[in-house]
């Protein structure tokens, strides 16, 4: 077809030539900086219309953060991220910024002034808590002020109390408050134990109600103060076996006590103990060491302090010198155990010194010829294993018979027989000078001395005759005949 004809027709689409895109003009970078202008204004301006009517714009799905090299998200910007909060910073208003410091101030005065508010209350609660508490220690203190200087315990009245043995400080305490000597036996025990005061004596004692404390346990820790006190006196020649039961029958301890604490208590404090030997056929070992006197206990005593009262005087009595005199001696008897076994047998066959040194002698003169008399012959001796040995074994023990039994055994027997008195003791040392071998007495007290064995036998016909008068003057007597 010919240009011509083509003239005045349109050209079709497809034949409309292509604009191919070249470098943009100023217009186009004026308009574009334009748009992105607006946008920012609109991303600042929070608290207006952003959208201007239009309709909202869809949300753009989140795209998911490249993954790193290794498979794991990389790091992406975090809403508590410091990057974060500091654009959101510099987003907000100058308006939004004072108003949130406000907000802040204003919730800090707030929790301010309840705290303040909270502390007062405190505060007025603690004073008050601080005050009753003051009231009712200074009370507590007043009260127990008064009872531990005895202010308001004014009565002098004598008051009896009971201690038991081997007391604590809370018992006692219990013990003074139920009688009335006190008022607070807390006080008492706090006072004792922060004085460290105890070691209070057993038994009986007098208080006065207008006693301090400090007075109180000063008085209860002297055994003197006691008032069960019993006098008791022991006969010389006594056994250890009577002892015990006189004991016993004045309530100063048990019979079996005293026993075991002769055999089982510790007394090496003593010198002699260590001269007493320990030997198995030893009835009692401390026989003849009781010392026969009057004594001074306390009721309830503990039987070892019983022990050492008889082993005190024991001492004081047999003193260095008589222990010297003792050591002169030949025989065997400068031993103190052969000597004290000696003074018991002479304490049982005699009543008086003068006959004890008599008798003494008889037994001396026999000792220093033991050939020819071997023997001493006591009927003393048998005796003791009759009446004090025998009744208490619980089997026959015939080696220690024998061992006792002056009539088989050569020389002394193994242990005392009794407990002597100074006299007997004081024979045995010093025995008369005579040259007998042989005694006897009737039931009148007389005694009768011989040399020879004929003479002792005219002496003991004479001491049978005494006997049977004296019987035969006691029936008529009973019978009036």
């Amino acid at each position: 077809m010919s240009d011509e004809r083509r003239q005045g027709q349109p050209k079709p689409p497809s034949e409309e030539p292509v604009r191919k895109p070249g470098p943009a003009s100023e217009y186009d970078l004026s308009r574009q900086k334009k748009v992105e202008s607006f946008q920012l204004n609109l991303d600042l301006d929070e608290g207006e219309d952003q959208n201007f009517g239009l309709p909202p714009v869809e949300e753009l799905p989140k795209e998911e953060p490249p993954a790193s090299a290794e498979g794991q998200p990389s790091e992406i910007l975090s809403s508590y991220s410091e990057e974060y909060a500091e654009k959101k910073k510099k987003a907000m208003t100058a308006e939004e910024r004072k108003a949130e410091k406000q907000a802040l101030k204003a919730e800090k005065k707030r929790k301010k002034k309840k705290a303040k508010k909270n502390g007062c209350l405190f505060k007025m609660i603690w004073a008050v808590m601080i005050v009753l508490v003051s009231v009712v220690l200074a009370q507590y203190i007043l009260v127990g002020v008064n009872d531990i200087f005895a202010i308001n315990r004014l009565d002098e009245e004598t008051i009896s109390v009971e201690l038991p043995k081997d007391a604590s400080v809370e018992e006692v305490a219990g013990i003074l408050a139920d009688k009335g000597v006190i008022n607070r036996a807390d006080f008492f025990t706090l006072y004792a134990k922060l004085t460290k005061s105890g070691g209070f004596s057993n038994g009986s004692f007098n208080l006065r109600g207008n006693m301090d404390y400090e007075a109180i346990i000063n008085y209860l820790q002297v055994q003197s103060n006691r008032t069960d006190t019993v006098f008791v006196t022991f006969r010389e020649g006594m056994t250890q076996q009577q002892i015990g039961e006189l004991l016993e029958e004045n309530n100063v301890c048990t019979a079996e006590d005293f026993y075991d604490a002769l055999e089982n208590g510790d007394y090496s404090d003593y010198n002699f103990a260590g001269l007493v030997p320990d030997e198995d056929l030893r009835f009692r070992k401390y026989e003849g060491y009781i010392f026969p006197d009057t004594y001074e206990f306390y009721t309830n005593m503990n039987a070892e302090e019983v022990v050492r009262r008889f082993f005190d005087n024991f001492d004081t009595k047999v003193d260095s010198e008589v222990m010297q005199r003792i050591r002169n001696l030949s025989n065997g008897l400068g031993e103190l155990d052969n000597l004290i076994t000696l003074a018991s047998i002479i304490q049982r066959e005699a009543t008086d010194l003068e006959n004890m040194r008599m008798v003494s002698s008889v037994f001396h003169n026999r000792l220093n010829n033991s050939s020819t008399y071997p023997y001493l012959q006591s009927d003393a001796t048998t005796n003791y294993i009759q009446d004090d040995i025998r009744p208490f074994m619980t089997e026959d023990n015939q080696e220690m018979y024998d061992a006792y039994d002056t009539t088989k055994v050569v020389g002394l027997p193994v242990g005392p027989i009794c407990n002597p008195g100074m006299d007997a003791i004081e024979a045995a040392i010093d025995p008369a000078e005579t040259d007998y071998y042989y005694f006897v007495s009737d039931d009148a007290g007389n005694y009768y001395f011989a040399t020879t064995l004929e003479e002792h036998e005219a002496n003991i016909r004479t001491a049978n005759q005494v006997n049977a008068q004296l019987e035969q003057s006691a029936a008529v007597e009973e019978t009036g005949e």
